[in-house]
């Protein structure tokens, strides 16, 4: 029996400053997945509807003068509630623990912030896309499975469980991860958080 692989998910993209989009067209398209840009919340929906994206990049603030993430984050709730949702990826330019905290607790994959590491952008969104429903359903029809997440990604990924589960506590999220204040510091740094 032969199992036939579906292409790749498309990314779609939603941020309001066009020249976000054409940078993550520019840098994707090639190596990771065809991506659709939108810049108004209001089409996120039928986007959503339409092209069935296996991963959403998801700025947090739209319009001068937003810095809260509080538009991305009810964003971020509207698409976690639909069925099948994609995988969500949000950045910001105003990056800080407390939003990435929450905005992993609330259901995001990771958190980014602009302007972006490129590298780190196309591990993320192969990482997210290995996690949508059609690739897991591969995997379980027989096909082969994505390679493991590196290191980093899996080191990443902790240190924002754990800051998530300590509620943004430095000192919680170390005796969480067994490590000391001054090692989590270098492991935030790291990862860019």
């Amino acid at each position: 029996m032969q199992v036939v692989m579906s292409p790749t998910p498309p990314i779609l993209l939603l941020d309001d400053d066009p020249d976000v989009g054409l940078a993550a067209q520019l840098l994707l398209q090639r190596r990771v997945a065809p991506v659709h840009c939108i810049q108004r919340p209001a089409e996120l929906p039928a986007a959503l509807d339409r092209l069935r994206p296996g991963l959403l990049l998801l700025d947090l603030n739209f319009g001068p003068g937003r810095s809260d993430g509080a538009q991305g984050l009810r964003l971020l709730a509207e698409v976690q509630a639909r069925p099948q949702p994609p995988a969500v990826v949000v950045m910001t330019a105003y990056a800080e623990i407390d939003l990435a905290v929450q905005a992993v607790k609330r259901g995001a994959f990771d958190f980014l912030t602009k302007p972006w590491d490129n590298p780190r952008l196309v591990a993320t969104c192969r990482d997210a896309l290995q996690l949508t429903p059609r690739a897991a359903a591969e995997t379980v029809a027989g096909a082969p499975a994505e390679p493991p997440r590196s290191l980093a990604v899996q080191e990443r990924a902790a240190v924002l469980a754990a800051m998530a589960e300590a509620q943004g506590n430095l000192s919680a999220a170390a005796r969480l991860l067994g490590l000391s204040r001054a090692a989590l510091y270098r492991r935030l740094d790291k990862h860019g958080l």
